[in-house]
């Protein structure tokens, strides 16, 4: 502390100084004080509405005529949206919460639901949250939910997630609340799906048909797909947190690398010959085009253009969300001119005259691997469908087919730069390298 005598130099500087900024101000005093009955007995109407503070949050409105009634302002812990500052993240953005009139709901009563309600927003819990039906927390309610509000929206194989789903998942768990589903739960749902088994399915016509279904890969699918629900879950606030967030993925697959030569190519081909339509010339299709075999299995009659000369797969319809153009090469041509017409829908490929899509492609590759073997030209190894597409495009390679033009060909998005700058369709390029594949197919 520094002191100085009256008189000094220092003093007359301090003065002067004093002097220039003028008399020192008294600390300013809050002008919000808490509310009392007498205060609020005391209320008066204006004829214009405001608000009084009473402390943490809690409002006493009164309105033009002179109504008085409670609100609270508060903020949900972990409800924000994150990547802001530091409040937003961790609190979410501000709430009011009406709580009723004056004198119905005194002060004390006003201040003690204030008072529960910041506690509860504290842990995380929202108050003002609505109250749904024990119905509206099952699974099955949930499973309806992330079927139209995401599935639909925004993911191509959508009904293939949603068959994934209720085969495995709503089977079990439909009528199970959302509180009753744990980590252990969901381990034992695992390993059943994980064991294959022969399992009633129904065809697009409506018959109920055993097929096999289950194994690792439907494990890891069913894994991958249920957190994502119970995610989606959290978002619309039908849950407080994801129960299934920690179960791991113990069943990864090693991706396959099977390619096909030449002559087990052209014993596939001899062997679609002799299958009845529309499998054997599905098939050849997806020899020739090297497109997933959806493409062609749900192609309809208004998806070739250009006289029958090209497949144009609609976005809404192709996995990368965006237009698939595949030009057909003659031979190509050959067989969609070929297709009988159906009557009664629009599908190329059907056995209801076009109505529903084909279907039963499990038991439809049986047959093709029993005509092989009936040709006693059975394969060295085991194939899938899915190789007919790797295969293509490893040949393609070795016929010197540009890698960019052999990955549009497939249906893949152009990666880095390629994909920034390069907006060509390619799609004379992309005609003379499946031209060239089926004549060397078929040499």
């Amino acid at each position: 502390m520094i002191i100085f005598f009256v008189g000094s130099p220092l003093s007359a500087i301090v003065r002067a100084k004093s002097d220039e900024i003028g008399p020192q101000a008294a600390p300013k005093r809050s002008t919000t004080m808490a509310l009392t009955d007498t205060k609020i007995r005391g209320i008066k109407a204006t004829g214009s509405r405001f608000d009084l503070p009473d402390r943490d949050g809690l409002v006493l409105r009164v309105s033009q005529s002179g109504k008085l009634s409670w609100s609270l302002s508060y903020r949900v812990h972990g409800s924000g949206s994150g990547g802001g500052a530091r409040k937003t993240s961790l609190a979410g953005p501000k709430r009011r919460l009406q709580l009723g009139e004056y004198p119905t709901i005194s002060l004390a009563e006003a201040r003690a639901i204030a008072s529960e309600t910041k506690r509860l927003a504290r842990s995380g819990i929202d108050a003002a949250a609505p109250k749904l039906e024990p119905s509206a927390r099952t699974v099955s309610a949930l499973f309806e939910r992330y079927r139209v509000e995401h599935l639909e929206r925004n993911i191509s194989s959508g009904p293939n997630v949603v068959k994934l789903l209720e085969r495995h998942v709503l089977s079990r768990w439909a009528d199970v609340g959302l509180a009753n589903v744990n980590r252990s739960e969901f381990l034992a749902l695992l390993e059943e799906v994980r064991t294959s088994k022969e399992m009633p399915v129904l065809t697009p016509k409506g018959r109920e048909t055993m097929q096999t279904r289950g194994g690792k890969g439907s494990a890891a699918e069913v894994r991958k797909w249920t957190r994502a629900m119970f995610q989606f879950g959290v978002e619309v606030d039908l849950l407080p947190s994801n129960p299934l967030a920690d179960v791991r993925n113990r069943d990864r697959q090693t991706p396959r690398d099977r390619v096909l030569q030449m002559e087990e190519l052209r014993q596939i081909w001899s062997a679609a010959t002799a299958l009845a339509h529309p499998w054997g010339h599905l098939f050849k299709l997806l020899m020739l085009t090297g497109s997933r075999r959806s493409e062609w299995a749900n192609a309809r009659v208004d998806w070739l253009k250009a006289e029958s000369t090209i497949l144009e797969v609609p976005a809404e319809q192709y996995k990368t969300r965006k237009p698939q153009v595949v030009p057909l090469s003659t031979q190509a041509q050959a067989i969609v001119r070929s297709l009988p017409q159906g009557n009664n829908g629009p599908f190329l490929f059907s056995t209801t005259g076009g109505l529903v899509p084909v279907s039963g492609f499990s038991k439809a590759k049986t047959q093709l691997d029993q005509q092989i073997t009936m040709q006693k030209q059975s394969l060295a190894i085991s194939w899938v469908t899915h190789d007919l597409r790797r295969s293509m495009a490893t040949h393609m390679e070795r016929l010197g087919i540009e890698p960019h033009v052999i990955e549009l060909c497939l249906g893949h998005k152009l990666t880095g730069i390629a994909a920034t700058y390069r907006h060509y369709g390619y799609l004379p390029e992309k005609q003379v390298a499946l031209q060239r594949w089926a004549d060397e197919l078929l040499a």
